[in-house]
């Protein structure tokens, strides 16, 4: 029996995103050190990255991704 969804405002969908340790402590000197900071300005960072990419560059950094996968798969073959 499908239950369907509860009634009431839509929350956003949470994402974890792995960066690099060095990439980390840089962005979180950046926020001053503060984890809130932190995370509204990777945010700001993915968000202005979407707005100023086109449809085309965006497949392309999927592609990049899907080629890699199948480079290491084939290595480790």
């Amino acid at each position: 029996m499908a239950r369907g969804r509860k009634p009431g405002k839509r929350t956003n969908k949470t994402v974890k995103v792995s960066l690099p340790k060095k990439t980390y402590y840089i962005l979180y000197g950046i926020a001053g050190n503060n984890e809130m900071r932190l995370n509204k300005l990777i945010k700001t960072i993915i968000e202005e990255r979407l707005d100023n990419s086109t449809i085309s560059d965006l497949s392309k950094l999927l592609e990049t991704g899907k080629k890699e996968k199948e480079d290491t798969k084939e290595a480790e073959e």
